[in-house]
């Protein structure tokens, strides 16, 4: 969902390159991303009723960095910041077992790999190659596993190692989707990284 938005109000807006669209969709899902993670759950749970502005943020419960704040959201942020690192694992497998699934449904749940119920050459194309890679997607997702980690870091220090871990579960499991899974990518230039 997260996805199709950025990508409709990017698109909305028209840029005049391909390479301008994708650096301008990183931006707007990164920033999303970021808000969602760091921010949301720090302004739903604010209490700023003795801060000059409020903001009309007075219903939440904790108005300091305390203990109570480190167990509620200090925890929620540890547990999303896992999630974030099992995550591209799981996509993979997910994606993995789907594309399998959907060959061996072509085959008429066959074993046999020269039998299909495709009538043309492009339907097969489409059909068992992989899906399509979105680095876009995959840099807005380092970038808040960086800006979240640093964020909070200080404060929650087993972030570091649990950042590390996700960056690097990402790059094996992108690198390894890159040369078994993906479609080729488009040839993008220097300025989108």
């Amino acid at each position: 969902m997260l996805r199709t938005v950025c990508i409709l109000l990017v698109t909305w807006i028209g840029y005049p390159t391909e390479t301008q669209q994708l650096t301008e969709t990183t931006k707007v899902t990164f920033f999303v991303q970021f808000f969602n993670t760091a921010f949301l759950l720090l302004l739903v749970n604010a209490d700023l009723s003795e801060q000059p502005f409020s903001f009309g943020l007075t219903g939440g419960l904790e108005s300091d960095f305390d203990s109570s704040w480190f167990k509620v959201i200090g925890n929620t942020l540890v547990g999303t910041m896992i999630f974030t690192m099992v995550f591209p694992v799981i996509e993979a497998l997910g994606f993995f077992s789907l594309r399998l699934f959907t060959r061996f449904l072509d085959r008429g749940f066959t074993t046999d790999p020269y039998v299909t119920t495709k009538t043309s050459m492009q339907a097969y194309i489409n059909s068992y190659s992989g899906p399509v890679y979105f680095m876009h997607f995959k840099y807005a997702g380092l970038l808040n596993i960086i800006f979240v980690t640093m964020t909070y870091g200080f404060g929650i220090p087993i972030l570091f190692p649990i950042a590390a871990v996700a960056i690097s579960a990402l790059y094996l499991v992108e690198k390894t989707m890159l040369y078994y899974a993906y479609r080729l990518p488009p040839m993008y230039d220097e300025r989108l990284s």
